[in-house]
């Protein structure tokens, strides 16, 4: 799939319309009186239904009961919606809808968006490298909002603040394009940040498989600046593909490592994102630990304040 000529124009105006864009979605859980059915939009590979003791394949325009479980094959996909919310799976295993639909909190995932934007906005004001190497770069691409100065003839690092520039402005096509131009140019070494880059644009634009394809082309590396956002991005990613085994198995790593415990900003989100990977899991007990532990551990969050509302729904 070409996701650059695919993607829907999501050009905005300011960073705090940026984070507004992938804050809106449906509230944690779905009561037995407002429960609506899911309709299958997209399916690849094997989806079924289980209905009577049965597993019955199910297409696009099938019916999923809001309380139903559902089973995916090996390499299945499937996108379903009632009209408010898209629920997107992208990994084998047996789901119960209670579980996803309890997964979907829109404060934690606000919680995040805003504290990864906030993040973004100071690493681009980091310096440009002095001595850039010089690249390809077509200058008709270049946001001419975004205040800063295009000559052609840039390198790699310059086109990947130019990028982060234009997410901090809210022109997420056009930090796609600076980053899609600077994968075309990087070097071996360069490779990974612009991986990166291209697969956080693509989160922003809702593009969750197109951003998971990329977050994943390299693993998170603690030696770069942007190992903690590489994580929870490719977490959250995950977790917005009903991926809640992967989710859990990479945030579990990251918060039990010395790297995450030191990281102090991120690691509330962290454990937020873990407590809801294990209600896609179907752990609930694993799921209000969590989420406790960062009420109690992180008082006056913004993470606590998601958590206890993830709690309450």
């Amino acid at each position: 799939m070409n996701y650059r000529n695919s993607r829907h124009t999501a050009t905005m105006t300011g960073i705090a319309a940026l984070l507004l864009l992938c804050a809106s979605v449906l509230p944690a859980q779905v009561h037995d009186s407002q429960a609506r059915d899911f309709i299958v939009r997209y399916s690849e590979g094997t989806v079924e239904l289980q209905r009577a003791g049965s597993w019955i394949a199910v297409y696009p325009g099938d019916v999923v009961p809001a309380h139903g479980t559902l089973r995916m094959g090996a390499a299945a996909y499937a996108e379903i919606s009632d009209g408010r919310a898209t629920l997107r799976l992208a990994q084998a295993g047996v789901y119960q809808m209670s579980n996803l639909l309890g997964a979907r909190s829109a404060p934690a995932r606000q919680t995040i968006t805003s504290m990864i934007g906030d993040r973004f906005r100071r690493l681009s004001d980091r310096p440009a490298p002095a001595d850039p190497v010089v690249g390809g770069a077509r200058a008709t691409e270049v946001p001419g909002d975004v205040g800063i100065d295009w000559v052609g003839g840039e390198g790699v690092p310059d086109l990947i603040a130019a990028g982060r520039a234009a997410l901090v402005a809210g022109d997420i096509d056009a930090a796609f394009n600076l980053f899609d131009e600077a994968m075309l140019y990087a070097t071996d070494s360069e490779r990974p940040e612009a991986a990166f880059y291209l697969g956080y644009a693509l989160f922003l634009s809702g593009e969750p498989r197109g951003a998971l394809s990329w977050l994943r082309t390299y693993r998170p590396d603690p030696a770069t600046d942007y190992y903690h956002e590489h994580v929870i991005t490719l977490a959250q990613t995950k977790l917005e593909l009903a991926m809640g085994l992967d989710a859990v198995a990479l945030l579990t790593g990251y918060t039990g490592s010395a790297a995450g415990a030191r990281e102090s900003e991120l690691l509330p989100t962290a454990h937020l994102l873990l407590g809801l990977g294990h209600r896609i899991n179907g752990d609930g007990a694993a799921a209000q630990r969590e989420l406790q532990h960062v009420q109690t551990r992180f008082p006056g969050s913004t993470a606590a304040a998601a958590a206890a509302g993830a709690l309450g729904e």
